[in-house]
């Protein structure tokens, strides 16, 4: 499998996740240096302990990727350690079910603004100068097949996503003709083992699985996905 992305440095912010672990272990399957900034120390010693060898060649740091002196401090970091990363994928994020908009406060939104949105702007904001300055890059951030409408006791996440999704085309028509690829991905449920025992009466066989995102995934941070600026890839397995 190696090469496609042989030789990129790639940032992948919830690396660590299940999601993560897929993504982590395909951008190092398929070549690259990964970077993971992870905010939970239990999830980086479960991978360890479960992809011992792979782990040993990535780099982790503690971030809190909600918080900018956070990320600037790790970007300043990383610049000192490797250059300029050429992928950042944003896969921080967070979700609730729940309440509904009568009965929701406003840290609720609030919450999964910081968790879905605020994570990738801190994390596209200082590591873009980086990638312009090296003369391009990809960034692939994590929407929802939520935030394309609304549904009952979902308002702040599909508005979180929805947001995530806005920010995606407007940060690619700024960056677009300067070298950088920006695109997201928009999964439906992804087959995970809180997702399973969530949803115990579901048919898991129709979701979509971390395997096949990350791959999708993989594909808009190479060079096959060169022609495609701002868009937002349903991946909805069978749903």
């Amino acid at each position: 499998m190696e090469g496609r992305l042989k030789g990129r440095v790639a940032v992948i912010s919830g690396g660590t996740g299940q999601l993560g672990r897929a993504v982590s272990l395909r951008f190092l399957a398929e070549g690259a240096a990964v970077l993971i900034p992870y905010y939970l120390e239990e999830e980086v010693r479960a991978f360890r302990q479960a992809h011992p060898r792979e782990a040993a060649d990535m780099r982790f740091d503690p971030v809190d990727a909600a918080q900018p002196d956070s990320v600037r401090r790790y970007c300043e970091t990383i610049a000192q350690a490797v250059g300029a990363p050429g992928v950042l994928i944003n896969l921080a994020g967070g979700y609730s079910y729940g309440p509904t908009v009568e009965t929701a406060e406003p840290a609720d939104f609030t919450r999964l603004f910081e968790l879905n949105v605020l994570t990738a702007l801190n994390l596209c904001r200082g590591l873009l100068p980086a990638m312009l300055q090296a003369g391009g890059g990809k960034i692939v951030n994590v929407g929802a097949r939520a935030g394309l409408e609304g549904s009952a006791n979902h308002a702040a996440y599909s508005a979180s996503k929805a947001a995530l999704q806005r920010m995606t085309e407007a940060l690619s028509a700024e960056v677009k003709e300067r070298g950088i690829n920006v695109n997201c991905v928009l999964p439906s449920i992804i087959d995970t083992p809180r997702n399973r025992q969530d949803l115990p009466d579901a048919d898991f066989s129709r979701w979509v699985t971390p395997d096949a995102l990350s791959a999708v995934i993989a594909f808009l941070a190479s060079d096959d996905a060169r022609a495609i600026h701002g868009a937002a890839i349903p991946v909805y397995g069978l749903m």
